[in-house]
């Protein structure tokens, strides 16, 4: 196992960026921008959306050369896990799982810093994108008194590139799977228009400058058939779907999601959630939803929130 950091937010916890990441993702919870009514809530003012935690931390990017860097924000050490895997020839990388744990939520002035950890790396693996590795990180964010915020398990797919993916093979190699969602209370279905244009805009909200989401020409030489939606920005359409259903009180505790067929133009996604578990714990109810966002090629998401509300506050309020 080895380790990197601290690294240092280049910014605060700042209004502009929240503001540009909501109006991204069409997210209207009042907490993020509205003062006043933040002030009224158990927030006590206005926090950042849980989902942008990996956000405040990306790197900033040099643009030349990116593409020849497999979206990496900047040079790559050679003899790093990732330098090793590209000079064998690994160049395609996909996100593939993220499990974000927030201990609290940020407010406005925060300056956060990260520590990376690899924790894996897997045995060679062979799937319908080429021969490659699965490496996992294990991220641990700290607010400037060094107390932790957040923690984050990441994984991605380091392979092979082969030849050009077409949507039809994409179907073939992700069937859609069964929702396995214990009894409980469904949450209204959301239907997500995506085109090209929301798929860009998510990235640049979340400051992920990797080409597979924004050059047709790059994605496909990977083996997605067009560009494709980056995990920060579904993490932050999980963080907003659970929201808007359970209303301005709600305070993720967690989300945890495992992605499968690519988000890409063309292709409505829709998500569907169903209440898994609730339980008291003090004043709050703790709930699990075990959510599925998917579209005409199979399942693009699947996984867990873990959300706490007042004891009183009931589920689906406006």
């Amino acid at each position: 196992m080895s380790a990197s950091g601290p690294s240092v937010a280049p910014d605060v916890v700042n209004l502009p960026m929240i503001r540009h990441w909501v109006d991204a993702l069409d997210d209207r919870d009042p907490v993020y921008l509205d003062e006043a009514f933040a002030a009224t809530t158990r927030f006590g003012g206005i926090v950042a959306p849980p989902a942008m935690l990996q956000t405040w931390t990306m790197a900033r990017p040099r643009i030349e050369g990116i593409a020849a860097r497999g979206g990496a924000a900047g040079e790559i050490d050679a003899d790093s896990t990732l330098g090793l895997l590209i000079a064998g020839g690994f160049t395609g990388t996909l996100a593939t799982n993220s499990e974000l744990e927030f201990v609290r939520y940020l407010r406005l002035g925060d300056r956060l810093q990260s520590s990376t950890a690899l924790e894996s790396v897997s045995e060679r693996k062979g799937t319908t994108l080429g021969l490659g590795y699965f490496v996992t990180w294990v991220t641990t964010y700290s607010d400037d008194e060094g107390a932790v915020v957040g923690r984050q398990h990441f994984r991605i797919y380091k392979f092979e590139p082969r030849s050009v993916a077409s949507v039809e093979s994409a179907k073939r190699a992700r069937p859609r799977s069964r929702h396995e969602a214990g009894a409980g209370g469904e949450l209204v279905p959301f239907d997500l228009d995506v085109t090209a244009t929301l798929i860009v805009a998510g990235a640049i909200a979340s400051r992920d400058f990797m080409p597979a989401h924004h050059d047709r020409a790059f994605a496909t030489a990977q083996g997605a058939p067009d560009i494709f939606m980056n995990i920060l920005t579904t993490n932050g359409y999980v963080s907003r779907f659970v929201t808007d259903w359970a209303g301005p009180e709600a305070m993720l505790r967690s989300i945890s999601i495992r992605l499968g067929a690519p988000a890409v133009p063309g292709h409505t996604l829709r998500f569907t959630g169903q209440v898994t578990e609730e339980r008291g714990e003090g004043s709050e109810r703790v709930v699990q939803v075990a959510i599925r966002a998917t579209n005409d090629l199979g399942d693009h998401a699947t996984g867990t929130v873990v959300l706490t509300l007042p004891s009183d506050d009931v589920l689906g309020d406006p």
